[in-house]
């Protein structure tokens, strides 16, 4: 007897009894979808948290000063320990073509005068070009530009508002870009600023600001962000002489990740090579991107071993129906046997037998566990719009099942019907014919 027919006969004993073989798999369809759904849920969470990631566009290093894990004592603070913004733009100097940095500090708080003789508020932030290189803040800019480079490098007056800011002040932001503001800022003097862009606040900045829960809109602050170089010539400052908390470096399409790493370490480990006390570190948060994945799969696949240990109650299930069955049809043993069939015909047909249960059941599992997966997607994105709102533009849920999960999964169904499957049908094999034929 060939394979097609012995599959065409476990088919046609399946449907025989049809409860009593759903029942034999339901141990098999459990196991397999609680594996497929728990690895769902762990590669959907990865792949949210990357396309998150991605979406927000942090792809740059961040440089700090910090203490050496080797020093004891009281923490002096020199210029030889401090990071400053000339330091960081010899770093960029080195490597014109690969590095480019970015940096932000707040200049003050500022009163400004409308068109109506009405006093409201703003924090000034100076800013380097490159601080508008993520994709996040180019979505947010609904006209004209962000402050340049160019406008850095040259200490250019102009700026980037909202467009909140541009109702407190014009009533709207049709006309306001090209016009120049002056700025009252708390202790700091008076600077003039030319309008170069607008910008448009995301739902979690509104939400952080209080700005949908605020009635008067001139008792809202906004930020007006303008060339750092320029913030640093209000305040009669040099790069040599301004101390940064921290500064990001990012790269250009010739350069990557690793290799800025190892620019920034031989460049900084040459100045602070005789510094006992200071250090620079290097914050990289895709390498804490790829750590936090790493945990969620170890955990995933912790969980779904746990799940696979229900495989093998499904799997004695499968056993103990087939030594039932071989019981039930022992005359028909007997008769094939009387006809001619092997004792290897006889084991491969309840072998095969068992193996089309926990592979059906295996399938089964696949498809429930997937679908088990899109229903949770389905339910975390009502959560999401329905408790978090303002979250939901930055997170990107995505639902990825694991396509080697689903491959094992149903090898190691195949595996469970022929381990479990094996030793009924060595024993139908073995069977005498005569006392097979006796059987009542």
């Amino acid at each position: 007897m060939n394979l097609l027919e012995s599959i065409k006969m476990a088919f046609s004993s399946l449907a025989i009894n049809k409860l009593r073989s759903f029942l034999t798999m339901l141990g098999i369809i459990i196991g397999i979808s609680a594996v497929i759904t728990i690895t769902t849920i762990g590669n959907s969470i990865s792949k949210t948290l990357n396309n998150t990631f991605d979406q927000l566009g942090d792809v740059k290093l961040t440089i700090y000063p910090e203490i050496r894990d080797d020093y004891e004592g009281k923490y002096p603070d020199t210029d030889d320990d401090t990071l400053t913004l000339e330091k960081v733009q010899g770093l960029v100097e080195q490597h014109p073509n690969e590095l480019t940095y970015s940096c932000n500090e707040a200049y003050g708080g500022a009163d400004i005068v409308n068109l109506k003789g009405e006093t409201f508020k703003a924090l000034m932030i100076g800013v380097s070009g490159d601080y508008f290189d993520p994709p996040q803040f180019k979505k947010q800019i609904i006209q004209g530009r962000a402050p340049s480079n160019a406008d850095n490098i040259g200490n250019k007056h102009t700026c980037l508002v909202s467009d909140i800011f541009c109702e407190q002040y014009f009533g709207s932001a049709d006309d306001a870009l090209g016009k120049t503001i002056r700025f009252e800022v708390n202790n700091q003097g008076n600077i003039n600023l030319t309008i170069v862009g607008i910008m448009e606040y995301t739902d979690l900045e509104k939400s952080e600001m209080k700005i949908n829960t605020t009635k008067n809109k001139l008792d809202i602050r906004t930020y007006v962000f303008f060339p750092y170089n320029t913030m640093l010539e209000a305040k009669g400052l040099s790069p040599k002489e301004t101390i940064l908390h921290s500064a990001q470096i990012g790269w250009t399409s010739s350069c990557d990740s690793e290799t800025a790493k190892k620019y920034i370490e031989d460049y900084f480990e040459d100045i602070y090579r005789n510094n006992d006390t200071w250090q620079i570190a290097i914050y990289d948060s895709q390498e804490e991107m790829g750590m936090i994945t790493t945990v969620l799969n170890v955990i995933t696949i912790a969980i779904s071993i746990i799940a696979a240990i229900s495989l093998i109650v499904g799997g004695v299930g499968v056993m103990n129906i087939m030594l039932v069955s071989i019981l039930e049809r022992t005359r028909e043993i007997g008769v094939r046997k009387a006809l001619g069939a092997l004792n290897g015909d006889i084991r491969s047909q309840f072998v095969i037998e068992a193996v089309i249960i926990c592979l059906t059941g295996g399938t089964i599992g696949v498809l429930i566990g997937v679908l088990n997966g899109v229903l949770l997607s389905k339910v975390a994105a009502l959560l999401l719009n329905n408790m978090a709102a303002e979250y939901a533009e930055y997170i990107t849920l995505s639902v990825q099942p694991s396509i080697p999960a689903i491959i094992i999964s149903l090898a190691f169904s195949m595996l469970t019907g022929l381990i479990f499957g094996y030793y009924p049908a060595k024993r139908a094999g073995n069977m005498n014919p005569i006392d097979a034929l006796r059987y009542e």
